[in-house]
């Protein structure tokens, strides 16, 4: 998603200004804003062809198609992501080290979130990697998962019990260790203390886009489990860009985002119309993956109940009601 991108492009246009190569392996939908900063494109589903070929790409990686592939139909996003999430980082592994040994990276920046499987790679072939964290610090992640849980009506010990069970995962997880090293990835990976992300002890520092006091209080057996791991965070506050740049804007899968920029820019000349004439603006944010079209969290999803049966809100309700 977009809001997971945006702040590594001022970064990006700095090294680039620096003299630096910088390549991002990214979504078409993103295209645009990262070839703005003068960096590189690459076309994730190009590169990882173990993952992408014969099925669907989605906004997690080909999430809905291992789905399939594994009988997983009755099962909601949080538990797909527990389960599917190393047999994933398998089959993208390969793809992953080709493309970096074949760029010549020097070091790898990435979303702990989104794609940690960049952090794995770059830990294979030994180049390291700094993680870009764009929520409220490590706090936050516990209450974000918390909130995901409830909305797919599981609880964290169920959550973990089904992905512990799950062989494909265990095998997975087996299989890139004795390939890649031992350590690279771990049983307790994603099922360990609520909202602990274990990639991050690969990385040699996780910068966290926002202040020390606006991020979230860290419960304090979080806090020990990532100092066990030797894990660093530093609040380096708003990453934003300079004035005229390209900025990804939502994300949709049903088109490459091309009318995306041209929305934005009626906006802003909007906004700047609504400032010369006086009148005070209000920036309200609806996300950028609820305002998209994912099939989970996008503007015309709705909530599964425990039945199974569709009902609650669509994004597009939440945002209304929440801002209209």
């Amino acid at each position: 998603a977009s809001g997971h991108l945006n702040p590594s492009l001022p970064v990006a246009r700095a090294l680039v200004a620096m003299g630096h190569r910088v390549h991002y392996l990214c979504r078409e939908q993103m295209r645009a804003a990262i070839e703005d900063t003068g960096a590189e494109f690459h076309l994730d589903t190009e590169v990882e062809t173990e993952l992408y070929d014969g099925r669907e790409p989605d906004i997690f990686g080909a999430q809905g198609s291992l789905q399939r592939e594994y009988g997983l139909e009755g099962d909601g996003v949080m538990q797909l992501r527990s389960k599917l999430r190393h047999v994933q980082v398998e089959l993208q592994m390969p793809g992953l080290i080709r493309w970096l040994r074949r760029t010549g990276a020097a070091v790898v920046t990435y979303c702990p979130l989104m794609t940690p499987e960049a952090a794995y790679a770059g830990r294979a072939i030994g180049i390291p990697s700094i993680a870009l964290m764009t929520l409220a610090g490590p706090g936050s992640i516990k209450n974000a998962i918390a909130e995901f849980l409830a909305r797919c009506n599981i609880t964290p010990e169920q959550l973990k019990e089904g992905a512990l069970a799950f062989r494909p995962r265990s095998l997975a997880i087996a299989r890139i260790n004795a390939t890649y090293g031992e350590g690279i990835v771990s049983e307790s990976d994603y099922v360990g203390p609520l909202g602990k992300l274990d990639v991050l002890k690969h990385s040699l520092v996780t910068l966290v886009t926002t202040i020390e006091e606006m991020q979230d209080p860290v419960p304090e057996s979080l806090a020990e489990a990532y100092r066990a791991d030797g894990v660093r965070f530093d609040a380096v506050g708003p990453l934003i860009d300079g004035q005229g740049a390209k900025r990804a804007a939502g994300h949709k899968y049903d088109n490459d985002g091309a009318d995306e920029g041209e929305d934005g820019a009626r906006s802003l000349e909007m906004v700047r119309r609504a400032r010369a004439a006086g009148r005070r603006v209000v920036l309200a944010s609806m996300g950028t993956v609820l305002t998209g079209d994912s099939r989970d969290f996008g503007w015309d999803a709705r909530r599964h109940g425990p039945d199974g049966a569709i009902r609650g809100l669509t994004g597009c309700e939440l945002c209304r009601a929440a801002w209209g």
